[in-house]
């Protein structure tokens, strides 16, 4: 990404980078249980239209698998082997069997699939298709679309409330909440909020849903029985993805053009303070015990690692050129960092974070610009 090209242009080229969080790399719910299995992890790499697959035992790369053009996200089901590959430029779906590195299915949905969720039961998979402004939903037994849905302009990203029969997604280009009703597979309500809305975070009560606004510096936070804007909270300069901490208390907001985080208390709906990072923070994760929390700084080439009780940044650990995903493996041991400009994967040792620059675990080859990461 060049620092010439207008901010509109750049807010909507990130948007292509800030998928969803793979099922395996975070949590929403503050009951820790037990560690689920996990070999492997499955990297998109947008530049050569693949699927790196990296040994999480020995942190080897030891395949790779032909997708779609431009794959830019990938999310693993949580009741069975499927990965599934969104794959931008030719519009599809890869359906990769964990097992045997295999596509199993490679399925037609609309145009500039961004984001990708599963229904609560994992039987259905809603795809936000930016391009057609339509969610394609497919249906994981049959592997086919089942339905099509029309939005508004841009839809981005989706929140699913399949037990209130709902589908929450933000309308980028028409600045609005949609709010989809799955009996009739409709377009139910569309909430105006304000410029260039992005990322969005459901709490775990499904009570409310906080909304970054891209390109006017604000989080709107929407009533989700009565469907209206509560609050506008101001935040840094270019907010875009946010993470939710375990417990829902607070939201951390990466403002990407500030080199800042703004912490929003989700019970007062206020915004409550902000810490410096490294430059052009884009994503960032948290530890299912909340006590760590990972930013990527995509301009700096590094890792800020935050402690959210205290707000102090513990490390700033360097990786490779311009960073843009990153996942934790489900036993929070290690990071794992793609880096687009080198096209490899940093791995960083959790336990390791005091000792900063030696913290990097390996460095593991990838292929061109890889953009997200799965764990299976």
């Amino acid at each position: 990404m060049t620092p010439g090209i207008p901010l509109l242009d750049r807010v909507l080229w990130l948007a292509f980078l800030l998928g969803s969080w793979s099922y395996m790399s975070c949590t929403e719910e503050m009951d820790l249980g037990p560690v689920p299995p996990f070999t492997h992890a499955f990297v998109a790499n947008a530049g050569t239209n693949s699927v790196s697959v990296i040994d999480l035992k020995n942190f080897k790369n030891i395949q790779t698998i032909p997708v779609g053009q431009s794959p830019a996200e990938a999310i693993a089901s949580p009741t069975d082997d499927l990965v599934f590959v969104a794959n931008l430029a030719s519009s599809s779906i890869s359906v990769i069997d964990s097992k045997t590195h295999k596509v199993l299915r490679t399925i037609a949905v609309g145009k500039s699939p961004m984001d990708i969720k599963f229904s609560s039961d994992a039987r259905y998979v809603y795809v936000a298709c930016y391009g057609s402004n339509l969610i394609s939903v497919i249906d994981c037994e049959t592997l086919s679309v089942i339905e099509n849905i029309h939005t508004q302009r841009g839809p981005a990203r989706l929140q699913v409330l399949d037990q209130e029969g709902q589908v929450w997604v933000t309308q980028h280009i028409d600045n609005s909440l949609g709010l989809i009703n799955l009996g009739n597979h409709s377009l139910k309500d569309s909430i105006p909020l304000l410029k260039g809305p992005m990322d969005s975070v459901l709490l775990p009560d499904q009570s409310k849903i906080f909304v970054s606004n891209s390109l006017e510096d604000k989080v709107s936070v929407v009533d989700t029985k009565t469907h209206k804007v509560l609050e506008t909270l101001l935040t840094g300069k270019t907010p875009m993805q946010m993470v939710l901490k375990p417990d829902g208390g607070e939201i951390y907001v990466n403002n990407f053009d500030a080199d800042t985080v703004s912490i929003i208390n989700t019970s007062t709906n206020e915004t409550n303070g902000f810490f410096a990072v490294g430059k052009n923070p884009i994503r960032g994760v948290i530890s299912r015990d909340a006590q760590r929390l990972y930013i990527i700084n995509y301009g700096s080439n590094s890792i800020s690692v935050v402690e959210p009780p205290t707000r102090q940044v513990l490390a700033s650990i360097p990786v490779g050129v311009h960073p843009e995903s990153l996942c934790l493996t489900p036993d929070d041991h290690y990071l794992l960092v793609s880096n687009s400009g080198s096209n490899d994967v940093s791995v960083i040792r959790t336990d390791l974070i005091n000792l900063g620059d030696n913290a990097l675990f390996t460095v593991i080859p990838a292929g061109g610009n890889p953009s997200a990461i799965a764990i299976k």
